[in-house]
């Protein structure tokens, strides 16, 4: 867990920094509103992601195949 920790306290640092430098690169509302388009990008994308194989009630307890994502 500490390793956890170790690796994401600087990993969301780094993200809050680039966020920041790309607004401040932009200035103004127009900085804020790219960040604000980019990370609302991404997390469109994680959802759709998410998605693809979703795990409920039913298939909870299925036996797990392991294949590439979008393999044939």
């Amino acid at each position: 867990m500490v390793l956890a920790w170790l690796v994401t306290l600087p990993a969301a640092a780094l993200v809050g920094a680039l966020a920041w430098k790309g607004a401040d690169l932009l200035g103004g509302a127009a900085g804020a509103s790219v960040v604000f388009l980019v990370r609302a990008g991404l997390a469109v994308g994680l959802y759709v992601a998410s998605r693809r194989a979703p795990v409920h009630a039913g298939n909870v307890n299925d036996e797990w195949t392991a294949t590439k994502v979008g393999a044939k």
